[in-house]
């Protein structure tokens, strides 16, 4: 029931370009599956991180007797060749199985509690923290229970939210009284973040091409005691608003870089699907630019095309950010030392790249 499980999800996650979650939730349910649902969702992320693997050594197999070679074997990580080449490329890696290896990042959030209360509250019940970089961010060493599940979680005390997503918001820099265009806001984290910065006191105007993804940010910026915030249900490519200080840009992007968390990627994902992506950000950035005002970009995304290609063809306006000699671009591009980028191999971070203009 297990292999028929695993390879009913894979064959929706194929046909419906949706997440391995939703994917297996409605394989669970089809197939009336009994079982720790939890632990067998885990085994099956196991088994899609080398299924990709299976089917370039196997593609005769069936999806069934492919799941099989997968649940059987430790299996290296293989995306397809266009995007294996582009991952190699940039990260100098032979075997990108690094790439797939998480660590789980937590911020208090200072609008709803203290810093060290919420830490020794954490630790009291079996999670183990290390802070890092802010006095308000944490790497999860070990936790005897999932972070969602966790009372200061579900009352907005903590969030979950990757360190390398931070970084574009301390780049932006925001201050008390600025009005701040967040461009592709959706689900606000960064919002919540650039509130949190300036204790509720700047005025941010986030701006979402999904409804339905801007009423979950409702619903969050409740959660967590943000204020000062308009939602506003719009394309960042043609922009209703002109009278801002400053503007981050969240791009739509292929969302490479979080293999970490989602070895599925690359079961929806088509070169196709990326060209299609570069084309919305440019035209994002070249909307943007008509406010002449300072603006951070950034992709979650491992692509050059997603970050140092796109962001050459506006090499005049860059303002060179720096974080440390690990955090370099792509070497092949022009722009490679005035950008920001994280690895997952390197930084235990999802793949993010980051980018300033002083347009």
């Amino acid at each position: 029931m297990k292999e028929k499980l695993f390879a009913l999800a894979i064959k929706i996650i194929i046909a419906k370009k949706t997440s391995p979650e939703r994917a297996f939730d409605l394989a669970f349910k089809k197939l009336k599956c009994k079982g720790d649902r939890k632990e067998l969702f885990q085994e099956f992320l196991k088994v899609v991180k080398g299924f990709y693997y299976a089917s370039f050594v196997y593609p005769e197999r069936s999806v069934e007797e492919l799941v099989k070679i997968a649940e059987r074997e430790d299996l290296p990580f293989k995306p397809p060749l266009w995007a294996e080449e582009r991952l190699k490329a940039v990260t100098g890696l032979e075997d990108l199985t690094p790439l797939t290896l998480k660590q789980q990042w937590i911020r208090v959030n200072t609008l709803k509690a203290d810093i060290e209360e919420v830490v020794s509250k954490l630790e009291r019940k079996g999670v183990e923290l290390v802070n890092d970089s802010f006095p308000f961010l944490f790497r999860v060493v070990k936790s005897s229970v999932r972070i969602s599940d966790l009372e200061e979680f579900k009352k907005g005390e903590i969030v979950i939210q990757d360190k390398a997503s931070i970084y574009p918001v301390i780049f932006l820099n925001p201050k008390p009284n600025e009005r701040i265009l967040e461009v592709g806001s959706a689900p606000g984290m960064k919002t919540s973040l650039i509130q949190q910065l300036t204790n509720n006191s700047s005025y941010v105007i986030a701006l979402d091409v999904s409804w339905k993804r801007l009423k979950l940010q409702r619903e969050l910026m409740k959660r967590l005691g943000v204020e000062n915030v308009d939602l506003l249900n719009a394309d960042g490519a043609n922009l209703p608003v002109k009278n801002v200080d400053k503007v981050l840009i969240d791009a739509p992007c292929s969302n490479s870089g979080t293999i970490t968390s989602d070895p599925s990627l690359f079961l929806r994902l088509t070169k196709r699907d990326l060209l299609r992506l570069v084309r919305i950000q440019r035209e994002i950035l070249e909307e943007t630019k008509k406010l002449g005002k300072p603006t951070v970009f950034s992709t979650c995304s491992l692509f050059p095309e997603e970050g140092e290609y796109l962001v050459e063809k506006y090499e005049k306006w860059l303002v060179p950010i720096y974080l440390s000699e690990t955090n370099y671009g792509y070497k092949k591009s022009k722009v490679w030392m005035r950008v920001v980028r994280f690895y997952p191999n390197v930084h235990g971070t999802e793949g993010f790249f980051i980018a300033k203009f002083e347009f």
